[in-house]
Protein backbone atom coordinates (compact mmCIF):
# COMPACT_ATOMS: atom_id res chain seq x y z
CA UNK A 1 0.00 0.00 0.00
CA UNK A 2 2.95 2.14 0.62
CA UNK A 3 4.57 1.32 -2.64
CA UNK A 4 0.98 2.41 -3.91
CA UNK A 5 0.65 5.91 -2.70
CA UNK A 6 4.52 6.77 -3.12
CA UNK A 7 3.63 5.92 -7.16
CA UNK A 8 0.21 8.10 -7.00
CA UNK A 9 1.99 11.30 -5.04
CA UNK A 10 4.53 11.01 -7.90
CA UNK A 11 2.39 10.91 -10.61
CA UNK A 12 0.55 13.61 -9.15
CA UNK A 13 3.53 16.07 -9.20
CA UNK A 14 4.72 14.99 -12.80
CA UNK A 15 1.48 15.56 -14.16
CA UNK A 16 0.97 19.10 -12.24
CA UNK A 17 4.59 20.17 -13.93
CA UNK A 18 3.47 18.82 -17.31
CA UNK A 19 0.09 21.17 -17.16
CA UNK A 20 2.25 24.32 -16.81
CA UNK A 21 2.75 23.46 -20.58
CA UNK A 22 0.30 25.49 -23.08
CA UNK A 23 -2.72 23.84 -24.29
CA UNK A 24 -2.77 20.83 -20.77
CA UNK A 25 -4.68 22.14 -17.88
CA UNK A 26 -4.23 20.06 -14.51
CA UNK A 27 -7.75 19.11 -12.68
CA UNK A 28 -8.51 17.42 -8.73
CA UNK A 29 -11.56 16.59 -7.85
CA UNK A 30 -13.83 13.73 -5.72
CA UNK A 31 -16.85 12.67 -5.06
CA UNK A 32 -19.23 9.65 -4.35
CA UNK A 33 -19.53 6.15 -6.45
CA UNK A 34 -22.71 3.76 -6.75
CA UNK A 35 -21.45 0.43 -7.19
CA UNK A 36 -23.44 -2.97 -8.90
CA UNK A 37 -22.71 -6.18 -10.37
CA UNK A 38 -23.67 -7.62 -13.60
CA UNK A 39 -23.67 -11.08 -15.03
CA UNK A 40 -25.37 -14.30 -15.74
CA UNK A 41 -24.03 -15.97 -12.97
CA UNK A 42 -24.49 -13.46 -9.82
CA UNK A 43 -26.27 -16.21 -7.87
CA UNK A 44 -22.54 -17.69 -7.59
CA UNK A 45 -21.43 -14.94 -5.15
CA UNK A 46 -24.81 -14.06 -3.67
CA UNK A 47 -27.54 -16.00 -3.26
CA UNK A 48 -30.83 -16.00 -5.30
CA UNK A 49 -28.72 -13.12 -7.13
CA UNK A 50 -29.23 -10.41 -4.38
CA UNK A 51 -27.25 -7.17 -4.68
CA UNK A 52 -27.44 -3.72 -2.88
CA UNK A 53 -25.37 -0.81 -3.95
CA UNK A 54 -24.14 1.11 -1.24
CA UNK A 55 -22.48 5.37 -1.24
CA UNK A 56 -18.54 4.71 -2.01
CA UNK A 57 -15.97 7.44 -2.40
CA UNK A 58 -13.49 8.48 -4.49
CA UNK A 59 -10.85 11.00 -5.44
CA UNK A 60 -8.23 11.56 -8.11
CA UNK A 61 -6.37 14.16 -10.59
CA UNK A 62 -6.97 15.15 -14.32
CA UNK A 63 -4.96 16.28 -17.08
CA UNK A 64 -6.99 17.63 -19.95
CA UNK A 65 -4.55 18.20 -23.73
CA UNK A 66 -6.85 19.95 -25.63
CA UNK A 67 -5.52 19.46 -29.24
CA UNK A 68 -7.65 21.66 -30.66
CA UNK A 69 -10.86 24.32 -30.15
CA UNK A 70 -13.36 21.49 -29.75
CA UNK A 71 -11.55 18.20 -29.07
CA UNK A 72 -8.70 17.30 -26.67
CA UNK A 73 -7.65 14.02 -24.79
CA UNK A 74 -8.00 13.28 -20.91
CA UNK A 75 -5.82 11.81 -18.82
CA UNK A 76 -6.73 10.45 -15.32
CA UNK A 77 -6.32 8.20 -12.22
CA UNK A 78 -8.25 8.26 -9.46
CA UNK A 79 -8.84 6.34 -6.70
CA UNK A 80 -11.78 4.81 -5.32
CA UNK A 81 -13.32 2.62 -2.74
CA UNK A 82 -16.80 0.56 -3.68
CA UNK A 83 -19.13 -1.05 -1.19
CA UNK A 84 -22.16 -3.24 -1.14
CA UNK A 85 -23.90 -5.69 0.42
CA UNK A 86 -24.57 -9.46 -0.86
CA UNK A 87 -26.35 -12.28 0.82
CA UNK A 88 -24.40 -15.36 2.12
CA UNK A 89 -25.45 -18.93 2.15
CA UNK A 90 -22.52 -20.99 4.08
CA UNK A 91 -24.94 -24.00 4.14
CA UNK A 92 -24.63 -23.71 7.73
CA UNK A 93 -26.42 -20.70 8.98
CA UNK A 94 -29.34 -19.14 7.50
CA UNK A 95 -28.92 -16.93 4.27
CA UNK A 96 -27.49 -13.33 5.89
CA UNK A 97 -26.55 -10.08 4.23
CA UNK A 98 -22.81 -9.35 4.01
CA UNK A 99 -21.08 -6.59 3.72
CA UNK A 100 -18.74 -6.73 0.18
CA UNK A 101 -15.79 -3.63 0.18
CA UNK A 102 -13.32 -3.31 -2.12
CA UNK A 103 -10.37 -0.58 -3.32
CA UNK A 104 -9.51 0.03 -6.50
CA UNK A 105 -6.64 2.32 -7.99
CA UNK A 106 -8.57 3.53 -11.31
CA UNK A 107 -6.50 4.47 -14.40
CA UNK A 108 -8.24 6.36 -17.53
CA UNK A 109 -4.98 6.41 -19.56
CA UNK A 110 -6.55 8.25 -22.89
CA UNK A 111 -9.82 9.74 -23.38
CA UNK A 112 -10.73 11.51 -26.85
CA UNK A 113 -13.43 14.27 -25.56
CA UNK A 114 -15.45 16.81 -27.22
CA UNK A 115 -14.95 20.13 -25.67
CA UNK A 116 -17.99 23.08 -26.47
CA UNK A 117 -17.74 25.96 -24.04
CA UNK A 118 -18.00 24.57 -20.51
CA UNK A 119 -18.94 20.97 -21.51
CA UNK A 120 -16.73 18.17 -22.15
CA UNK A 121 -18.27 14.57 -23.39
CA UNK A 122 -15.77 11.78 -23.37
CA UNK A 123 -14.97 7.85 -23.76
CA UNK A 124 -11.82 5.78 -23.61
CA UNK A 125 -10.22 2.65 -21.97
CA UNK A 126 -10.64 2.12 -18.34
CA UNK A 127 -7.85 -0.12 -16.04
CA UNK A 128 -8.42 -0.98 -12.51
CA UNK A 129 -6.12 -1.97 -10.02
CA UNK A 130 -7.53 -4.01 -6.90
CA UNK A 131 -5.59 -2.93 -3.61
CA UNK A 132 -7.55 -5.15 -1.37
CA UNK A 133 -11.65 -7.06 -1.10
CA UNK A 134 -13.38 -8.41 1.92
CA UNK A 135 -16.47 -9.58 2.06
CA UNK A 136 -18.53 -10.82 6.14
CA UNK A 137 -18.94 -14.03 6.83
CA UNK A 138 -20.19 -16.12 10.31
CA UNK A 139 -17.95 -18.12 12.39
CA UNK A 140 -19.37 -21.28 13.80
CA UNK A 141 -20.84 -19.75 16.78
CA UNK A 142 -22.63 -17.24 14.42
CA UNK A 143 -20.49 -14.04 14.76
CA UNK A 144 -19.94 -11.73 11.63
CA UNK A 145 -16.19 -11.36 11.28
CA UNK A 146 -14.41 -9.59 8.20
CA UNK A 147 -13.17 -11.85 5.99
CA UNK A 148 -10.17 -11.25 3.29
CA UNK A 149 -9.21 -14.16 2.01
CA UNK A 150 -11.92 -13.21 -0.95
CA UNK A 151 -8.94 -11.34 -1.85
CA UNK A 152 -6.79 -14.60 -2.78
CA UNK A 153 -3.42 -15.09 -2.09
CA UNK A 154 -0.40 -16.99 -4.08
CA UNK A 155 -1.57 -20.27 -2.82
CA UNK A 156 -4.98 -19.72 -3.86
CA UNK A 157 -6.44 -21.63 -7.04
CA UNK A 158 -9.60 -20.68 -7.29
CA UNK A 159 -12.68 -18.43 -6.37
CA UNK A 160 -10.38 -15.14 -5.51
CA UNK A 161 -10.53 -12.22 -6.56
CA UNK A 162 -9.10 -10.57 -10.18
CA UNK A 163 -6.29 -7.88 -9.53
CA UNK A 164 -6.55 -6.69 -12.69
CA UNK A 165 -9.94 -5.35 -14.11
CA UNK A 166 -10.27 -3.97 -17.93
CA UNK A 167 -13.46 -1.80 -19.75
CA UNK A 168 -14.38 0.96 -20.90
CA UNK A 169 -15.78 4.89 -18.91
CA UNK A 170 -17.77 6.99 -20.80
CA UNK A 171 -18.29 10.59 -18.88
CA UNK A 172 -19.78 14.11 -19.28
CA UNK A 173 -18.29 17.38 -17.22
CA UNK A 174 -19.19 20.77 -17.05
CA UNK A 175 -16.84 23.46 -15.86
CA UNK A 176 -17.74 26.48 -14.88
CA UNK A 177 -15.94 29.70 -15.61
CA UNK A 178 -14.01 30.12 -12.17
CA UNK A 179 -12.72 26.62 -12.40
CA UNK A 180 -15.42 24.38 -10.55
CA UNK A 181 -16.41 21.53 -12.90
CA UNK A 182 -19.48 19.01 -12.28
CA UNK A 183 -19.25 15.42 -14.04
CA UNK A 184 -20.78 12.19 -14.01
CA UNK A 185 -19.41 8.86 -15.77
CA UNK A 186 -19.92 5.29 -16.20
CA UNK A 187 -17.56 2.26 -16.04
CA UNK A 188 -18.20 -1.37 -17.05
CA UNK A 189 -15.54 -3.74 -16.62
CA UNK A 190 -14.91 -6.86 -18.90
CA UNK A 191 -13.05 -8.79 -16.51
CA UNK A 192 -14.72 -11.07 -14.15
CA UNK A 193 -14.11 -10.30 -10.80
CA UNK A 194 -13.80 -13.24 -9.50
CA UNK A 195 -11.58 -15.96 -10.94
CA UNK A 196 -12.77 -19.34 -10.86
CA UNK A 197 -10.17 -21.36 -13.82
CA UNK A 198 -10.62 -24.75 -11.23
CA UNK A 199 -14.29 -25.45 -12.55
CA UNK A 200 -15.70 -25.84 -15.62
CA UNK A 201 -17.37 -22.66 -16.07
CA UNK A 202 -15.58 -19.42 -15.37
CA UNK A 203 -18.15 -17.43 -13.31
CA UNK A 204 -19.98 -14.43 -15.34
CA UNK A 205 -19.91 -11.45 -12.92
CA UNK A 206 -18.34 -7.94 -13.78
CA UNK A 207 -18.05 -4.68 -12.25
CA UNK A 208 -20.46 -1.90 -13.15
CA UNK A 209 -19.84 1.88 -11.85
CA UNK A 210 -21.62 4.93 -11.57
CA UNK A 211 -19.62 8.23 -10.47
CA UNK A 212 -20.56 11.83 -9.53
CA UNK A 213 -17.70 14.50 -8.85
CA UNK A 214 -16.97 17.67 -7.73
CA UNK A 215 -13.31 19.01 -9.08
CA UNK A 216 -11.42 22.34 -9.53
CA UNK A 217 -9.04 22.93 -13.03
CA UNK A 218 -6.43 25.16 -12.83
CA UNK A 219 -6.01 27.64 -15.07
CA UNK A 220 -3.28 29.47 -16.18
CA UNK A 221 -2.61 33.05 -15.56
Amino acid sequence: MKNILTICFMLFFTVKISAQQEGLTFGISGGINRTSLTGSTMDSISATGFQKSAIGQTIGITLDNKTSKYFGLKHELFYSRQLMTIKIDDGIHPEFTSKFKRQYIDLFPVSPGFYYKGVQVYAGPYLGLLLNASVQHKDADGNIYTDTSIYGNGTASEKYSQKMDAGFVAGLNYELPNGITIGGRFIRGFVPIIENANTKEQWKIYNESFFVTLGYTFKHN
